[in-house]
């Protein structure tokens, strides 16, 4: 798989230095991260209501990693990362969507993408 840990660690530790956001993509699949405050990335992922090609079962996975789903029909959670391992654990949480919730395309482009 394209996905590299350390360009998502990069990014969490610029986003949360600049208080800003950004999306991690492959294919259709993605991942945002957003600073909420200093040490506090609010993570959101896309459910199976909004991409057809996810499956129901989808929640038991987001729920074990300790995501919610949202009213408006996405995953979230908040991440400290002023602990010891808290970049780390986004990383691998990051990760382990991609690969084992996605099923994202191994040989598809990992994208990072500033927002506005």
């Amino acid at each position: 798989m394209n996905l590299d840990k350390q360009i998502i660690k990069e990014k969490i530790t610029e986003i949360n230095q600049t208080m800003a956001a950004a999306v991690f993509s492959i294919g259709g699949h993605f991942v945002q991260a957003a600073a909420q405050g200093s040490g506090v990335i609010y993570a959101e992922a896309v459910s199976h209501h909004y991409h057809s090609g996810l499956g129901i079962g989808l929640e038991a996975g987001f729920a074990a990693m300790g995501y919610n789903l949202e009213e408006g029909g996405n995953y979230s959670r908040v991440y400290s990362i002023d602990t010891e391992g808290g970049i780390d654990k986004i990383a691998d949480d990051f990760e382990y969507i991609f690969k084992n919730l996605y099923n994202a395309d191994p040989n598809l482009p990992f994208e990072v993408e500033d927002v506005e």
